[in-house]
């Protein structure tokens, strides 16, 4: 009997189909082989490279930390214990998390102290953590894992696995979010996870963003005392200084003289008959990046009325911040070194909003972000106007 065009077709799937469902299959058994050849041991460590061309400047930060990992099959949370040591450029311990089963303990070696907070499922740089996001990524949609050819990293032959978490086009834009993940053919242990992302969420245009995590020195320990996991002797708590309350509506806007990215210098008394909306943000500040297109919107809407949106920022360098103002399309004027600007308002979550009246005082705050910021923001300018 001659198969039919219709046979022919259904054959084709049921074979693609297949096929499709045993690469899917090969890329969570190479995921699962790499965490349970982790697992196998009672302790690993490593070190790590971290690399991060972010979504607001044009600069390249690293980071380097050396890792512990200590099987705990007890632990509920994480199923391990850890130790990670973020190290300067001559290897010298800059600050230190430790996990052991209970609580997430951070050493600060500049002043001896330590801080304890929770521990959350996703909490720690470790590259088991997102060795088992991945593992639970490709279980929910298979079908944005892409089983890459091998390649070679520093002479090393290893897996690559290509993992879209986001792809789709937005007003003609295409935005995606991927990850590409390298294993070594011969360990079984990861060597790089890369990350590019192309976003329009945040800040005023189409910002791109880079991470590059590179694992070595790869050492599997018999035994390692689990003492490192303890506070030193020598350290003793921080002590958060208590937080002071912003400053309430119906005060006396305090006087600031604030230098701007360009060099130019204003003082607030000199906006006096002017609606002033104090911005307090820093660069990274996830919610601050929210607020750029509403501000920017304001900006817009407002700029030929008595407005002023004055952007204090009291921890980036002046040559970031002109980047950041450039790549962003920012329209309104940032100004540097505020932090004296941050004490004198009392400021300690970022971002924070001030409203001040024409008559110099303070009328309204909103502290942090949400969606409602623009309408809330516009509401209360609009009745400053009136």
């Amino acid at each position: 009997m001659i198969p039919t065009v219709r046979t022919f077709i259904k054959v084709s799937v049921c074979i693609a189909l297949t096929m499709y469902s045993i690469n899917v299959s090969a890329q969570a058994t190479l995921v699962q082989k790499t965490i349970d050849k982790i697992d196998s041991y009672k302790n690993v460590s490593y070190r790590h490279t971290n690399k991060i061309k972010d979504f607001f400047t044009t600069d390249t930060s690293t980071q380097q930390t050396r890792n512990i990992i200590f099987k705990a099959s007890e632990d509920k949370v994480l199923g391990y214990l850890y130790r990670t040591e973020r190290l300067n450029k001559v290897d010298e311990p800059t600050g230190t998390e430790l996990y052991n089963g209970k609580n997430v303990i951070t050493l600060n070696p500049n002043d001896s102290t330590y801080q304890i907070s929770e521990i959350r499922a996703d909490a720690g740089s470790s590259v088991l953590v997102k060795l088992n996001w991945f593992k639970s990524f490709i279980t929910k949609k298979p079908l944005a894992m892409v089983n890459a050819s091998d390649t070679t990293i520093n002479g090393i032959i290893c897996s690559h696995l290509i993992i879209n978490t986001r792809d789709t086009i937005i007003n003609k834009e295409h935005l995606y979010t991927r990850f590409h993940l390298f294993i070594n053919k011969e360990s079984d242990m990861p060597i790089c996870i890369l990350c590019n992302a192309r976003s329009s969420e945040i800040g005023n245009s189409i910002t791109n963003y880079y991470s590059e995590d590179s694992y070595f020195d790869y050492k599997f320990h018999l035994d390692i005392n689990t003492t490192i996991l303890t506070i030193p002797n020598d350290f003793h708590e921080h002590k958060d200084e208590p937080e002071l309350e912003l400053l309430k509506p119906g005060t006396i806007a305090p006087d600031l003289v604030l230098e701007g990215t360009d060099g130019k210098k204003v003082t607030l008394s000199k906006l006096r008959g002017k609606v002033v909306l104090l911005d307090y943000f820093f660069i990274g500040c996830y919610p601050c990046m929210l607020s750029i297109k509403p501000l920017n919107a304001m900006h817009e809407k407002y700029r030929k009325q008595n407005v002023a949106i004055v952007s204090i920022n009291h921890r980036d360098g002046k040559k970031s911040l002109s980047e950041f103002r450039k790549i962003n399309g920012l329209k309104y004027p940032i100004y540097i070194n505020g932090a004296d600007a941050v004490k004198t308002y009392h400021v300690s979550g970022f971002p924070t909003f001030y409203f001040i009246d024409k008559k110099g005082k303070i009328a309204n705050i909103i502290v942090g972000y949400g969606d409602d910021f623009e309408k809330n923001a516009t509401s209360v300018i609009d009745k400053l106007l009136n």
